[in-house]
């Protein structure tokens, strides 16, 4: 949907830019167009993939092929893992999300398998992996 929004905005700008070729319209918002349609792109693009890592003293969550936004939570702080199913509508949506009234946070990249950390603290954390049982299984078993 990105990538659609994204050439949209730079097909606008471009048929503005040549509308106004040659006149005394300013050529800005043809421009101001292709700004957009780049950085939509470049956030599809960024977010569209998730990293997630079990090291030694803790779990490294990273989107896209920048690693950013990520986030990284000890083992010190995670009270449990269980492998959950994750849908997006039940977690604020798409992305990363923060939702304060339910103590929660997740990345979310699509409906399916996830894992979701129960923290010390009382708050959770969910994210979408492809194999959540073995995922949970080895966060769980850094816990003991």
């Amino acid at each position: 949907m990105g990538v659609g929004v994204a050439l949209i905005a730079v097909a606008i700008g471009a048929f503005t830019l040549l509308a106004f070729r040659g006149t005394r319209e300013p050529a800005w918002p043809g421009w101001f167009s292709i700004a957009v349609g780049l950085l939509v792109a470049f956030l599809a693009y960024n977010f569209s993939s998730l990293r997630v890592h079990a090291k030694e003293t803790a779990v490294s969550i990273r989107f896209g092929p920048f690693g950013w936004p990520g986030r990284v939570i000890a083992y010190a702080d995670i009270e449990s893992a269980d492998a959950i199913m994750v849908d997006p509508m039940k977690w604020g949506g798409w992305g990363y999300r923060w939702i304060p009234w339910a103590k929660a946070s997740a990345a979310v990249i699509r409906k399916g398998p996830g894992i979701e950390l129960l923290l010390k603290d009382g708050r959770r954390f969910a994210v979408t992996v492809e194999d959540a049982v073995t995922g949970a299984q080895t966060i769980s078993a850094q816990l003991n």
